[in-house]
């Protein structure tokens, strides 16, 4: 639920949302923000490794396509790096392979400088 709505770790931290998690599982122990942290880490080094073998089997072309994205929570700028190729059953497959954090004002400057990053 953090992850797909984009909430903000430090919600396992509010009173109502604590709450409201006990009503709907009074058997459930609430974890830590860190703890949350951790296994969001975990999901993307399972999501990495996944990503990687999809293009290793891939037999195609790759295009990939940066983008500009600004957290409406954070008023901050990032660069999202997409690979996209088409699978073995002629399906188009989309993947994230990096956010890159690009500092204001967003010239072109700071939008190489960000790239040059995941290239290294």
């Amino acid at each position: 639920m953090i992850i797909m709505h984009e909430y903000p770790l430090s919600i396992v931290d509010h009173i109502w949302f604590r709450n409201f998690v006990q009503v709907l599982q009074p058997a459930f122990t609430m974890v830590s923000r860190n703890t949350i942290k951790s296994d969001i880490f975990k999901i993307y080094d399972v999501e990495t490794v996944k990503t990687m073998k999809a293009l290793e089997k891939n037999q195609g072309r790759v295009a990939v396509m940066t983008d500009m994205w600004t957290a409406s929570n954070q008023k901050r700028g990032y660069m999202v790096i997409t690979a996209h190729f088409i699978d073995d059953s002629w399906n188009l497959q989309s993947r994230i392979l990096r956010f890159v954090y690009v500092p204001c004002p967003h010239m072109a400057q700071a939008l190489c400088d960000a790239l040059m990053t995941f290239l290294d």
